[in-house]
């Protein structure tokens, strides 16, 4: 630290202004004798707890190296990862993985340029994440990825993996490249890719054509605000007629073609648990929104519902609720076409998860000063103004630890279908222990594996949240 006085117009006394010295960089020998070895006891501890670790890591690595015998995993890597799925269909979940890979990439390049352009228009520079912090982000994935590689017995999965690790890289490429204020279209082909990659198993049938419809019209939307109409109310019939008529061939479309596929009451394993706590996650963050804003509305009946089921769904166990939707959700819904089980699941997680969601982004609500919105009402901004504008962007930014702690809570509980009969991940496990040739052996190998499973999703969702807070300030502003 280091100071300088200086006298502002008006002051009597100087003023000693203190620059903040960058942080010393210290060396590995140095770091180590001034953290671990700068007094006695700290010493002891250092050497006791190195010595505890170093024995566990070698009984643990003996055991993933040497002792461990992981024929049920090795012969059984594809019933782990999709369960039962028809294997003459799998060239649906291949034709799935590349899809995705490609909406996962144009989304990550779609996110660059809208942050690059955003960053022009603010006047400030825009840094991009160097390769090396990426990797370091996702070597929990990476070496999920390795492990699975490793285990596999042909080169199917490695020029699968290769193949859409290109196609991701590819579409980050065009979207990254895209102009930033045309990011928006960019989102609405994810969409587009989002659907196709689901329908590619599910079947091109049914209600599908309202999924695919919503984000073409949207992308049509976008692209038809960047005509410059000279009469605005012929400008919005146009973009009316142009909306209806893309639902209206949408469905046309999707009565001709009316293509069957693998329904999800047959999606198993590692992916269902993952498509399970997506899909949960993408339902159940709005309805907690939404919850939450209820609560705090000075509307009495409002806040009363809001209240009442937040109150009442966080006082039951999710295994109840889990019970609940199989036997209980049926009697309120058309029994003519009568849900899933994984629907009825679904739909308990979402309402679980939606009430932890709503108490979470209420305590960001509470903490956004009252100063804030007085700003926002002086600048005369309507309440929904004030609220989007300047409450939930503070709101929301305060609670991503805790918002993330619970979404990786949630992919973990997915793991409860089991009970219901549903074939996730460790249930799989189950059904191999069931084969005669892999019953009595095994047993602590296929949990470790699940175990990795868990971990390396879950941590990469940590390690998101760590550099989403680092980003944004928390904590320090």
């Amino acid at each position: 630290m280091s100071g300088r006085p200086f006298l502002e117009p008006g002051l009597e006394e100087p003023m000693l202004v203190v620059a903040e010295s960058p942080p010393e960089r210290l060396s590995a020998g140095r770091w180590v004798r001034r953290h671990l070895f700068n007094s006695w006891y700290n010493a002891v501890v250092t050497v006791l707890l190195a010595g505890a670790i170093g024995y566990l890591g070698y009984r643990f690595f003996g055991f993933l190296f040497v002792t461990g015998r992981w024929e049920p995993v090795t012969e059984n890597l594809t019933l782990f990862m999709v369960g039962r799925f028809p294997r003459d269909e799998l060239w649906r979940l291949v034709a799935q993985v590349l899809i995705w890979s490609g909406a996962l990439g144009l989304a990550w390049g779609a996110a660059v340029s809208g942050a690059r352009f955003r960053a022009a228009q603010a006047g400030v520079p825009y840094h991009e994440d160097p390769v090396l912090a990426k990797v370091r982000r996702y070597w929990g994935l990476l070496g999920l990825l390795v492990l699975l590689l490793a285990l596999t017995q042909t080169l199917d999965p490695l020029v699968l993996a290769v193949s859409a690790i290109g196609v991701a890289m590819g579409f980050q490429v065009v979207g990254s490249r895209t102009q930033g204020q045309h990011a928006d279209l960019l989102w609405a082909v994810v969409g587009v890719l989002g659907v196709v990659g689901y329908q590619i198993v599910s079947g091109f049938h049914g209600s599908g054509w309202l999924w695919m419809a919503a984000p073409v019209a949207y992308g049509a939307s976008r692209l038809l605000a960047l005509v410059d109409w000279s009469n605005p109310r012929r400008a919005r019939r146009i973009r009316a007629a142009i909306i209806i008529g893309i639902f209206v061939a949408s469905y046309a479309l999707y009565a001709v073609l009316d293509l069957e596929g693998v329904g999800w009451d047959h999606w198993e394993g590692l992916r269902l648990n993952l498509i399970a706590a997506a899909l949960t996650i993408v339902l159940a963050f709005p309805l907690g929104l939404l919850l939450a804003l209820a609560r705090r509305s000075s509307f009495p009946v409002l806040r009363l519902i809001s209240t009442g089921y937040i109150e009442l769904i966080r006082g039951v166990p999710l295994i109840t609720l889990l019970f609940m939707g199989q036997f209980i959700l049926g009697f309120f819904l058309n029994t003519s076409t009568p849900l899933s089980d994984l629907t009825r699941a679904v739909a308990a997680f979402t309402l679980f998860t939606a009430a932890y969601v709503a108490e979470i982004v209420r305590g960001g609500l509470q903490s956004v000063p009252k100063g804030q919105i007085e700003a926002g009402q002086s600048l005369g901004l309507s309440p929904i103004g004030v609220t989007r504008l300047i409450v939930l962007p503070q709101a929301l930014r305060a609670v991503i630890p805790a918002m993330v702690g619970q979404f990786i809570a949630l992919f973990k509980d997915t793991s409860l279908l089991t009970i219901i009969g549903i074939a996730e991940v460790l249930r799989v496990r189950s059904l191999v222990h069931a084969q005669a040739e892999f019953r009595g052996f095994g047993i602590a190998e296929t949990l470790v594996f699940v175990m990795l499973a868990f971990w390396a999703f879950s941590f990469t969702m940590s390690r998101e949240s760590q550099r989403l807070e680092r980003r944004l300030g928390i904590g320090e502003r």
